[in-house]
């Protein structure tokens, strides 16, 4: 009887492994099918690599500029997120001090703000200090906007990082920098992935925010850029399209296989104690 269990359990487990992945192989393999494939059914693999799908989507979704952008953006703001997250949070469960608590609650409350709302506010601060349609402007926007996140991410993995290791090092000279470079850092470093991962994921996969405050092409992320390249040409070119949306999703499929196991180890790792 256990063993039927096993059985079921791991019969369940395949299914759901490829129901989750057979959209994304299909993707894949349609973005390399010619125009002629697409009026076979959806199921016939591809003849060949048609790799002239891709070489359409670099020259006429201007892919490159995309990528730059995205990256450029994507990269600064989680610096950003990471420096202030990891410092405050720190500071509000390791240091003692009055308002420490306020200021966890203060900087907790982004979470429940819908990002819509936050939408005029921003485009009227990002007009008015010249940051509107600009990569700066969003460096700001998404920094913030992702800041209470990973501040309650980490202050959920701080809270479990043993005090009598801090203070022995105390103890020994240490101050409250080198205890947070030297100890905390080399400790937290699954909830910062944890973090980083799902500030990359938020930041490369937006639409709402990027598509509000810039306009011009040479500033546009990716997700607007395809968004506006499907609309341009989606219903007749199907090959460029996929290899389009092939080219947004890749980099966070591989992120992601890169770091799950120390993903999953982050978010885990605050609701245990160990």
């Amino acid at each position: 009887m256990q063993r039927l269990g096993r059985g079921i359990l791991k019969f369940f487990i395949i299914f759901l492994l490829v129901i989750d992945l057979y959209p994304i192989i299909w993707l894949i393999l349609s973005s390399f099918k010619t125009s002629a494939e697409f009026i076979k059914p959806m199921f016939t693999l591809p003849e060949s690599l048609y790799l002239d799908n891709y070489t359409v989507a670099i020259e006429q979704a201007n892919l490159g500029v995309l990528f730059k952008n995205t990256l450029i953006v994507t990269v600064v703001s989680i610096i950003f997120v990471w420096i202030f997250s990891s410092t405050a949070a720190f500071a509000v469960t390791k240091m003692k001090w009055k308002g420490s608590n306020l200021a966890l609650l203060y900087l907790t409350m982004g979470m429940f703000i819908p990002a819509f709302v936050l939408l005029l506010p921003q485009f009227l601060l990002l007009q008015q200090t010249h940051l509107l349609n600009s990569l700066l402007g969003l460096i700001v926007v998404f920094s913030c906007t992702s800041l209470s996140m990973a501040f309650y991410l980490l202050t959920g993995f701080y809270k479990y990082l043993p005090d009598e290791i801090l203070e022995a090092a105390v103890i020994d000279g240490c101050d409250i920098y080198r205890c947070f470079f030297k100890i905390v850092i080399p400790l937290s470093l699954n909830g910062f992935v944890t973090v980083i991962m799902l500030t990359f994921v938020g930041i490369w996969n937006d639409l709402l925010i990027s598509q509000t405050f810039v306009s011009s092409n040479e500033n546009k992320m990716l997700q607007v850029g395809l968004a506006s390249f499907i609309d341009d040409r989606g219903n007749r070119e199907w090959g460029p399209t996929f290899a389009t949306i092939c080219a947004a999703i890749v980099p966070t499929l591989a992120l992601y296989l890169i770091l799950n196991r120390k993903i999953i180890d982050g978010l885990s790792a605050g609701a245990v104690k160990g």
